[in-house]
């Protein structure tokens, strides 16, 4: 079932920096490095996380991405194609707590669904 929060990305142009901001101006603490352009934060219920992209630009871009879990991506994946979803991803993606694909709702936002590893 699709209706369960589980992680909020926040896209950023400039990991250091956001990581400057989020720490120093705003009361959170890094939970996790995942590389160079993956940062954790602490936070009590949904995690957030700071992601460093290419060629940023909040008019064109989105630059908040909610992450929706799922305990069976596969399946959810073939129930999504056979409603019509776009999805990003021809197969799920690894990431730091599993795997991950893209879909986008009517207007064009995307949404992370998200399997963690066992």
């Amino acid at each position: 079932m699709l209706n369960q929060v589980c992680v909020l990305t926040v896209k950023v142009d400039n990991i250091r920096t956001a990581v400057e901001f989020y720490t120093k101006v705003l009361p959170f603490e890094v939970s996790k490095y995942y590389g160079e352009k993956l940062v954790s934060l602490v936070h009590n219920e949904i995690p957030i996380v700071l992601e460093e992209t290419e060629s940023f630009d909040t008019e064109a871009r989105q630059g908040v991405l909610l992450g929706i879990l799922t305990e069976n991506l596969d399946k959810d994946v073939d129930e999504l194609k056979a409603k019509g979803v776009e999805i990003l991803f021809d197969e799920p993606q690894p990431c730091p707590p599993g795997r991950y694909t893209i879909i986008k709702d009517p207007a064009g936002n995307q949404i992370e669904i998200v399997e963690f590893a066992s």
